[in-house]
């Protein structure tokens, strides 16, 4: 009976429009339309679509969606969010962002620490950082 009637809200609601998705903020120091904003933006969302698989397989939801506004295709790109042994700490600016943006989104807070020191999450500050810097 709780899963008709969860199935029944959830039709509900797309059919009111109530599920709503939000984008990946793009990065202000791109212009507009830079196909380097779609590359940061589906690997920024295949960090997100790992952590939800990685919740799912430790039996744990996320605080929210994560994945929300993120291009489907990212779920297929893998990202290792495997916290490495000798990461520098999250730093003012771009990591810090993207570190707060992981929690906005509903990834907990001990699995935002981990991918915080992870590959994934260093490449992606490396390439934003690469691309801004070749602005």
């Amino acid at each position: 009976m709780q899963v008709k009637f969860a199935v029944f809200a959830l039709g509900l609601l797309a059919a009111c429009g109530g599920v709503q998705t939000a984008a990946i903020p793009v990065d202000p120091a791109l212009p507009s339309g830079d196909p380097r904003q779609e590359r940061l933006v589906f690997n920024e969302c295949a960090i997100y679509f790992a952590a939800v698989a990685k919740l799912r397989a430790d039996g744990r939801s996320p605080n929210g969606d994560p994945t929300r506004g993120c291009p489907a295709d990212a779920v297929s790109r893998a990202a290792d969010i495997n916290p490495m042994v000798s990461v520098p700490s999250v730093s003012p600016g771009f990591p810090q962002e993207l570190y707060g943006r992981m929690i906005a989104r509903g990834v907990p807070t001990d699995l935002a620490n981990d991918i915080s020191r992870s590959k994934a999450f260093w490449d992606l500050v490396a390439q934003r950082d690469s691309a801004v810097g070749s602005f």
